[in-house]
């Protein structure tokens, strides 16, 4: 089916909806065609309302209705926000009298509620929904933090078999509970870790001596780098009695939530098949922030050039990246225009959102200055500029003895 052409710019829908006109490089991202499309968007450069607008562009030329699109991101605060924008834009949108038509000519339906969630929450819907196919329970419990805890220092404090470690239970727990949340968000299981500590610990005890190494065998380095190991594979029954705990109990954590959907989502292409024909506009939002499990899932479910026709966002500034400790890959955003390429193979547009609306230019002249040598890592990202009328702002430091 051939693709409506555009009936409104994103200025007019601006001026109809009573908004004030995108920028040029605003407009290049709302009105960038169907397809897969990343956005590097600074701080304080209008990313939620470019997205809303975007969404309402989309609807308005009939490319999609508003039950056929997704918003993911990291909390709910965010959703809410992104959902009500997208929500009273199109009200109004119903409200000035624009007709939005599809390729048919048809009307297109602007009643329709978009589907925004976190990311977390999007992986629970896809097990609740297709679960059975791994096998999972759809009644099947998410843990907090502090329940999974005590599930596993129970876990620990009752295990009978022998556990070499002069630890506590309680930093033994931390310790099962740090390394099952590694295995988890990049997709290894035990029996993989159990194996590459066999192969590691053959490839030391191999290796030739060093041309300047005085004593033969492995060095200090590769025997504390093998003890690390070694202390990871010994907590291996934990980790098992853990999960076996957990499968009895129908319970896991967000760590499990995420990786079984990338399995599911891998495993099984069917569960992408629905979800494109369900949702024709999809936002990825504080993409930097993904992490490989996440990565594995969302290429797998929406990308691989499979559907040139879905209208795929992905928003997000590596220099703003928080969630390192908690498992993102720095490499994602990187790899988002190759995760997600076109049907002929070429890698997917970068379009950029370089004006600071919220920052004074001598603010941004500091934090581009410090933030010089981050930006050149990763993606490559321009400056930040100020809005062109912004004041020039006042920039204090001060050396306190106390906050």
């Amino acid at each position: 089916m051939t693709p409506p052409r555009p009936r409104y710019s994103p200025a007019e829908l601006a001026g109809a909806l009573g908004l004030f006109p995108p920028t040029d490089e605003q407009a290049a991202v709302i009105a960038a065609p169907p397809g897969p499309l990343v956005v590097i968007a600074g701080a304080g450069a209008g990313k939620t309302e470019t997205m809303a607008a975007r969404v309402v562009w989309l609807i308005a030329n009939g490319y999609a209705e508003p039950g056929q699109v997704l918003g993911l991101t990291f909390t709910r605060k965010a959703a809410g926000q992104l959902l009500r924008r997208v929500r009273s834009r199109l009200a109004r949108l119903a409200g000035v009298g624009l007709s939005a038509q599809g390729a048919a000519g048809a009307p297109v339906d602007t009643e329709g509620a978009p589907t925004v969630s976190t990311y977390h929450a999007f992986a629970g819907s896809l097990l609740r929904d297709y679960g059975l196919l791994l096998p999972v329970e759809p009644d099947t419990r998410l843990l907090s933090e502090t329940e999974l805890w005590q599930l596993a220092f129970d876990v620990v404090n009752t295990y009978p078999g022998e556990l070499r470690t002069d630890k506590t239970p309680a930093a033994v727990t931390s310790m099962v509970l740090r390394l099952r949340g590694q295995l988890a968000e990049h997709l290894v299981d035990t029996g993989q870790l159990r194996d590459t500590h066999l192969e590691l610990e053959r490839l030391i005890h191999s290796l030739p001596a060093g041309p300047y190494q005085r004593d033969r065998g492995p060095s200090q380095w590769l025997l504390r780098l093998l003890a690390t190991q070694t202390e990871r594979a010994e907590l291996v029954p934990l980790l098992d009695a853990l999960d076996e705990r957990m499968r009895a109990v129908k319970v896991m954590d967000f760590g499990m939530q995420m990786a079984s959907a990338a399995r599911l989502a891998a495993t099984f292409p069917q569960v992408g098949e629905d979800l494109r024909s369900r949702y024709r506009v999809v936002l990825l939002d504080e993409y930097q922030d993904t992490g490989h499990a996440q990565r594995i899932a969302l290429s797998t479910l929406f990308g691989g050039g499979v559907d040139d026709g879905l209208a795929l966002t992905a928003v997000g500034d590596p220099i703003q990246s928080i969630y390192g400790w908690r498992g993102a890959s720095a490499t994602n955003l990187p790899r988002f225009t190759t995760d997600f390429p076109r049907s002929d193979g070429t890698p997917a547009p970068m379009c950029e959102l370089r004006t600071s609306w919220r920052n004074p230019p001598r603010a941004l002249r500091l934090a581009n200055a410090m933030s010089a040598e981050a930006r050149r890592r990763s993606v490559a990202v321009h400056a930040l500029r100020p809005r062109p009328d912004a004041p020039p702002g006042t920039v204090r430091c001060a050396l306190l003895p106390d906050v």
